[in-house]
């Protein structure tokens, strides 16, 4: 039997880490082991026990159980100055393999509950064999304002996109479907080997939402969530300085696209606290990333994961592949073009926010390299009209419906041999940038993968935002204007449910194009994209939140005068003293909007035809947007 006060002891210790006053202590139980994190008087518990025995959970106290907004059970203690639990998520059995990825789980039922002497309640559990059974608790002291937990502003709720797992964050406890005994997983089971892997992405956008959602509302729940998203990423890390996950074969491969993501939390937490332990982790994760490269003969070139650092590794992996030397490259090198641009990206980005310089060389050798390779213009008497039959692929059904005859029979040729040859193609005549704005993924991978292209916008929008004039951003705005005229973002809609996903990385690439450009068109781009996101139940993308710390540094964000109404959802594209705040109304009636908090009055609003909207009344129609400005 285990009596719940227990949990947040601190007998039997084995290992402790300090991160800003956030404490993480590890216990061994008899029959499992506990992860603390402790936030002064605020603790959150993460209880593994082992399957095929039968577990007692009993109280110490009377409580009331209450099913709560912010998701799980509240337990309000029934004697003064008791603290209050809350149980995120019901309890859960796991199988795991030897590398601690996740093969199976479902929620387990209460086996029995019993009162004793009309006071303590006793939760029994009796998980299966092989299995292990997950439980997480916070224990909040007394004085903690319940309304945190108990009412839920709009923003809250509305939803958040996941760049990792595609998923979404609705409410507060959702954190605890992705942090998982005191590690950041996956909400996927990773094809092809059906497993949940840690993912560094999922933990970054995580901490961008919660960043954001204290930001608008205050709540000191939502800093102990970044504070755990720390905790976790510097726990796991390995003596190398990278992170492992496994997602493409039996092992424990590295991922150097999610490896980023981690190095990005780290930078966005030292830039707000300067704090001398995520310093140490993040000087790591850095030096690790710097080690990832292969050599061209016209600059460094960030690779996507470690298989590529040899052919054995790459064959042990599930893509087919072309052998290739472009560029003088090592055979191994797909030329994969996001998590190159990633890397420069977070590199350059380090040595800002440190003053380490020592990767100065490196970057500016990334930076020839992608300049290279986005300006080849290879062999555009074959690529013009290849792409022309390929973009009839990427047109949604009800345009493609309506193509004469002969356009269907070609398109259906593109469909059915053209882009199954386009490997051995690319091998031949090297490309990546396509004549109709069209961008591919990678150079030597036999895959096609159209739902890149929204990822390859976010990150050339990225890249074009931390590297001014670095590359031809002609090539950016063609690619973007191709991807919202085109009919792309309504075809997405089409595909397998996989896929729909593209939409979210679409709306993060207009959010840094309305940072880097002042053009109303991205703004109406932006809106359509947020209601293509709200009506695919995909979420805003975390960085509309405005903390988004690679974009804007910590003393350059600001919150966003809050509306009361549930149907509009809003982007924060403001940056320090400049502000700009963009309002979607996702029903199908005008709003009148009503202010949970007063915007400044100094804001100028305008709707989507610019016309200046009197502040006394703010409408905005149905599925149409207005934006409120002010230059500081």
């Amino acid at each position: 039997m285990y009596l719940i006060s227990d949990f947040f002891s601190e007998k039997h210790s084995s290992y402790s880490m300090n991160v800003l006053g956030a404490n993480r202590l590890s216990q061994h139980l008899d029959s499992g082991q506990l992860i603390k994190d402790s936030f002064n008087a605020h603790e959150c518990v993460f209880i593994q026990l082992e399957g095929d025995k039968e577990f007692v959970l009993t109280s110490d106290t009377s409580y009331s159980l209450l099913q709560i907004e912010s998701g799980g059970f509240l337990g309000k203690p029934l004697l003064p100055d008791f603290p209050i639990i809350w149980i995120p998520l019901p309890a859960i059995v796991r199988q795991t393999n030897a590398y601690n990825q996740i093969v199976s789980e479902e929620f387990i039922s209460i086996s029995g509950l019993t009162w004793e002497s009309n006071e303590h309640i006793c939760f029994i559990f009796k998980p299966p064999k092989n299995t292990s059974l997950d439980l997480v608790i916070w224990r909040l002291p007394a004085h903690f304002p319940l309304e945190e937990l108990f009412s839920l502003k709009p923003i809250e709720t509305e939803g958040y996109f996941l760049q990792g797992s595609h998923g979404c964050i609705n409410k507060p406890a959702d954190l605890y479907r992705h942090l998982i005994h005191g590690a950041v997983y996956d909400l996927r089971y990773s094809w092809p080997h059906n497993k949940k892997c840690f993912s560094e992405n999922e933990a970054h956008a995580l901490y961008t939402i919660f960043s954001g959602l204290e930001k608008q509302t205050g709540k000191t729940i939502y800093r102990y969530f970044q504070l755990q998203l720390v905790l976790s990423l510097i726990e796991r890390q390995a003596e190398d300085g990278g992170w492992y996950h496994g997602m493409w074969t039996d092992g424990a491969e590295c991922h150097y696209r999610l490896h980023t993501s981690g190095a990005h939390l780290l930078m966005d937490e030292f830039q707000r606290t300067a704090c001398p332990q995520v310093m140490s982790s993040l000087e790591k994760a850095v030096s690790f990333l710097s080690k990832t490269t292969d050599n061209l003969n016209c600059g460094k070139w960030f690779l996507h994961d470690s298989l590529e650092l040899s052919e054995q590794a790459m064959n042990s992996g599930p893509f087919k592949w072309i052998a290739n030397k472009t560029f003088g490259k090592s055979v191994s090198n797909m030329l994969v073009l996001n998590t190159h641009l990633d890397t420069s990206i977070a590199l350059n980005r380090y040595q800002k926010i440190t003053g380490d310089i020592q990767y100065q060389n490196l970057v500016t050798s990334a930076l020839n390299s992608t300049r290279t390779v986005l300006d080849l213009k290879t062999a555009d008497w074959l690529y013009k009209p290849l792409f022309w039959a390929i973009g009839l692929t990427m047109l949604p059904t009800e345009k493609a419906s309506q193509l004469p005859f002969p356009i269907r029979a070609i398109k259906r040729f593109a469909w059915q041999t053209l882009i199954k040859i386009l490997p051995d193609i690319k091998s031949r005549f090297p490309r990546l940038v396509m004549p109709n704005g069209y961008i591919d993924r990678e150079l030597s991978l036999r895959t096609w993968a159209i739902d890149y292209q929204t990822i390859n916008m976010m990150d050339l929008a990225r890249h074009a935002y931390a590297f001014p004039s670095a590359f031809d951003e002609s090539i950016l705005d063609k690619a973007m204007e191709f991807t919202q005229t085109s009919g792309l973002i309504k075809r997405y809609r089409e595909l397998s449910p996989d896929k729909h996903y593209s939409v979210g990385f679409w709306s993060e690439a207009l959010y840094y194009r309305c940072l880097s450009k002042p053009y109303i068109k991205y703004r109406q781009w932006l809106a359509e994209a947020m209601l293509e996101c709200h009506d695919l139940n995909f979420g805003l993308s975390p960085s509309l939140l405005g903390t988004n710390g690679e974009a804007l540094a910590f003393d350059q964000q600001v919150a966003m005068p809050l509306a009361d109404n549930p149907e509009l959802i809003m982007a924060n594209l403001a940056v320090g003293t400049n502000k700009e705040f963009l309002l979607v109304n996702t029903s199908a009636k005008p709003i009148t909007i009503s202010w949970a908090s007063t915007p400044a009055p100094e804001l100028e609003w305008y709707d989507s035809k610019g016309t200046c909207l009197s502040k006394n009344s703010l409408v905005v129609n149905n599925r149409d947007w207005i934006i409120g400005t002010h230059q500081g």
